[in-house]
């Protein structure tokens, strides 16, 4: 890319008509180069992006120092390798990141409207996106300090893209631990703005923490109204991580389906004085180690309904250390969980403030109170028949044996297939749409279920 220049793709050679999908447009590295360096002051939308290959940072595209506009284009394919000395008979190492887009420092790019699918690093963070460094360029409005947290100043934006089936690690047959946050990865002060996207289905391996979102030193990204769904790690912390002071704001988010091989909470893990603002989320229907396990770190967990998580309560909490402000939880629906709501293992601290929650068996606290919920019974089970992977449009059709419900009524619904989750694009009458891929051979028909929306009457 170059400065002040913008480039689209996606139009009939002959009408000019504009069809990303119908008119492809294809940028192709041939796995044996990067495809897009970024360029400030400078747009592409409306390209394939694919097949790069990258031996640093940024298979599909890298944006060091530079904050262009990505918008519009599928992303996919793209693979980093390790670096060439990388030891491998060590833990907790950099490796190469950001097997889609890699936005190293200086970085502000503008992503959105984007899929990102099937993307890889070998050994590294980020299997889609991959944020590393601060931002602190001559001319930028200057930041404060505000309780605690770095406000102000230019950011990078992540919205409305579909980030799907990436994966970190993929190489990391000997565990390293150096591959973190199959979707994205935000370390060493990146504070970007992740809202409203479809994270789902991602993966991190390697013995590697957070399938969907990872945070770490200093990171203090913002993640509201995001779709984090049936992604997956190897050790902790399926859907989010934050740790080594990382403190991200969690906001209106669907954090459901989201699973650890190694039996580590599937929801939202913090860890190593991590931080967290936890408020007015749903977390629901993760598939290992209850909704949220907080050990020697900080948060506020307020507004959010906590249900039906497995292998776990809504809360496990664990503090060694005395000089932490006190956890605060207040205001949440706790219920329908495996085993019990809340379970301190230690607390060397100060109390955990627990009030005015709706736990289910009751708890001690100021407010706190047994309330059976109000939600609408709207969750929905079938049969499907069958299912094709659209490779045009990265969404799997499944037909299901009876029609279902209205289409607007499920948009953007949760579905799980077996182990297979997803988020619903569409409903025609019995052909339903989802965001991934979820085909499988279908010898007899498969059970479904569309998980209730958890709005009240």
């Amino acid at each position: 890319m170059k400065e002040y220049v913008d480039i689209y793709g996606g139009f009939s050679p002959r009408s000019w008509k504009r069809d990303i999908s119908k008119y492809a447009t294809i940028l192709d590295g041939c796995r044996v180069r990067r495809v897009v360096v970024g360029a400030n002051h400078s747009r592409i939308d409306g390209f394939t992006i694919t097949r790069g290959l990258a031996r640093s940072h940024g298979g599909g595209i890298i944006c060091d120092d530079t904050s262009p506009i990505i918008s519009n284009n599928f992303i996919t394919d793209n693979f980093v390798l390790e670096p060439k000395d990388f030891n491998y008979h060590r833990i907790h190492q950099e490796g190469g990141n950001g097997g889609g887009i890699a936005c190293l420092y200086n970085a502000l790019p503008t992503i959105r409207n984007n899929v990102i699918f099937r993307n890889k690093t070998s050994v590294g963070c980020g299997g889609g996106i991959a944020f590393f460094g601060w931002a602190r360029k001559a001319g930028m409005p200057d930041p404060v300090i505000k309780n605690n947290r770095i406000k102000g100043g230019d950011r990078a934006l992540v919205e409305n893209n579909v980030i799907i089936d990436n994966i970190a690690g993929i190489n990391d047959i000997h565990r390293t631990r150096s591959s973190n946050g199959g979707g994205i990865s935000c370390a060493y002060e990146a504070r970007p703005i992740i809202r409203n996207n479809i994270i789902a289905g991602n993966r991190a391996k390697g013995l590697s923490d957070a399938g969907g979102i990872y945070c770490e030193y200093f990171s203090y990204p913002t993640i509201v109204g995001n779709w984090i769904v049936g992604n997956i790690c190897d050790d902790d912390g399926g859907g989010i991580y934050t740790m080594r002071l990382g403190e991200p704001i969690l906001g209106n988010n669907i954090i459901a389906g989201n699973f650890s091989m190694n039996g580590g909470v599937g929801g939202i893990r913090l860890s190593k004085e991590g931080r967290a603002c936890i408020i007015n989320n749903l977390i629901v229907y993760n598939q290992s180690g209850g909704g949220v396990r907080c050990v020697d770190s900080y948060m506020k967990l307020e507004d959010n309904i906590i249900m039906r998580n497995k292998g776990g309560g809504a809360l496990t909490y664990a503090m060694r250390f005395s000089y932490f402000m006190p956890s605060v939880v207040r205001n949440n629906i706790m219920r329908e969980n495996d085993g019990k709501a809340i379970v301190i293992l230690k607390n060397a601290g100060q109390p955990l403030v627990v009030e005015n929650n709706n736990i289910e068996g009751g708890c001690k606290g100021k407010g706190n109170f047994d309330k059976k919920t109000d939600f609408l019974v709207d969750g929905i089970n079938g049969k499907i028949k069958s299912t094709r992977f659209d490779s045009l449009h990265y969404t799997t059709i499944l037909v299901s044996g009876r029609q279902i419900g209205k289409a607007m009524q499920l948009t953007g619904r949760i579905l799980h297939l077996g182990k297979k989750w997803g988020v619903i694009k569409t409903v025609q009458k019995r052909h339903i749409v989802v965001w991934g891929d979820l085909s499988c051979p279908v010898k007899k028909e498969i059970e479904f279920e569309i998980i209730p929306s958890y709005r009240t009457m």
